[in-house]
């Protein structure tokens, strides 16, 4: 499977919206458990026979320079914004669903 292609095999813009029906966001996540790329775990977890630990992202790719980086907040290539929200505990990006994560509350 090529690095930069969707399992879905559609991407954001060609589906007119920028992530998929669960989340709005500007990356891919990287599956650690298989190399897979999925908008979000619940995606992931849809089409495979495993669950995605969101807690072992390490890597996640940019919607739209497909640049494989570590997961964070912003492209280092292009500066797309992946979420106005990122937590870099459990690899939530959010934008619409104003969730946030601390480490008192756990999400």
């Amino acid at each position: 499977m090529a690095a930069t292609a969707r399992e879905d095999g559609a991407s954001g813009q060609e589906r007119g919206q920028r992530g998929c029906e669960h989340y709005d966001r500007g990356c891919l996540l990287k599956a650690p458990c298989c190399d897979k790329l999925y908008t979000c775990r619940l995606c992931h977890d849809n089409n495979e026979d495993h669950q995605l630990d969101r807690f072992k992202v390490k890597e996640v790719q940019c919607i739209n320079c497909e640049k494989i980086q570590h997961a964070q907040q912003t492209c280092e290539e292009c500066s797309t914004l992946f979420g106005e929200y990122y937590c870099d505990i459990c690899h939530l990006f959010d934008k619409d669903k104003k969730q946030y994560h601390c480490e008192n509350c756990g999400i």
